[in-house]
């Protein structure tokens, strides 16, 4: 359900709204413009921010995602942030409008508000095909750029290096010594190290001492590394419906790991973005969520 409305509060009436503009209609194509995103809540609403992939729609592209800005003025909470877009391709696009999932406080419901259509022209430089074409004059002779002479030095270094390299390994193998003293350490198993790493954050006792936002940024990072290395995609760059997306591919993790892992990104982005303080349940939940799923979806060594 679409909703934009307002929320009364004593005598005051506090409005619901998403919005979006652009800088621009209209851009020559490969130019970037700015897609520009606000949200207007009451102050204590829950809200989770609309998925932006690398493709926003068909032919725009997202080229940088801005911070997230809050500001807040008689109960009321603004939150905007700035979206780089642009066009490979000539044409007039419909920048659909993009939902946001909000729950009011002291209400149990999650509405969805939306912002209103956009419209991009994207269009090509025009050619004067009346206009006889210029003859292509041939390359100017120049003198020799130190970044081009850079490469050519770092070769001769690159060689002088391999060089006494090559002596010092000589030598170390005459004498029946090791070209290096320390062995590095083994890496543990990423289920095992996931389980390290979250039992030093909860005993670190973060959310207990006020640093909410610092405890649930942990515990994303610290299955964000597992996803990586367990399932070999790269978790560290993607949002929280594009992990959820590639773990759905993934034959070993079942419905409801999904669900819970789902359940502790989601609300660790309130908790980042929206500025959401959970309570301790919540916070406990969170942590056991992801203990459960590490447990159930790491290589049991045989």
């Amino acid at each position: 359900m679409l909703v934009s409305f307002v929320v009364v509060r004593g005598q005051n009436m506090i409005p619901l709204k998403a919005s979006a503009s652009l800088d621009t209609t209209a851009i020559m194509i490969g130019d970037q413009i700015g897609l520009n995103l606000a949200l207007k809540v009451p102050e204590g609403t829950q809200v989770l921010w609309p998925a932006l992939p690398d493709t926003l729609v068909p032919n725009v592209e997202i080229i940088k995602r801005g911070i997230t800005d809050s500001t807040r003025n008689n109960n009321v909470l603004i939150l905007k942030r700035r979206l780089v877009i642009t066009s490979f391709d000539s044409g007039y696009f419909n920048i659909t409008p993009l939902k946001f999932q909000v729950r009011l406080p002291g209400s149990n419901s999650v509405d969805t508000v939306a912002t209103q259509d956009l419209f991009l022209q994207v269009y090509t430089p025009q050619v004067d095909t009346t206009k006889a074409f210029k003859a292509i004059r041939g390359p100017a002779a120049e003198p020799y750029t130190f970044g081009e002479i850079l490469p050519w030095i770092l070769l001769g270094l690159f060689i002088v290096a391999a060089v006494v390299f090559l002596i010092w390994y000589l030598r170390k193998r005459k004498m029946n010594q090791p070209l290096f003293s320390r062995k590095r350490k083994p890496k543990l198993p990423p289920g095992q190290e996931a389980m390290q790493r979250l039992e030093e954050v909860r005993l670190s006792r973060m959310w207990q001492s006020g640093k909410l936002k610092a405890y649930h940024s942990a515990i994303t990072d610290i299955m964000r590394d597992y996803f990586a290395r367990r399932f070999r995609f790269d978790a560290r760059e993607m949002t929280t419906n594009e992990i959820i997306q590639n773990l759905g591919h993934e034959p070993v993790v079942n419905k409801e790991a999904l669900s819970k892992v789902q359940s502790a990104f989601e609300l660790a982005d309130l908790v980042k973005f929206a500025k959401l303080k959970p309570s301790p349940l919540e916070n406990d939940t969170s942590m056991n969520y992801c203990i459960d799923f590490v447990n159930e979806t790491k290589v049991v060594q045989v």
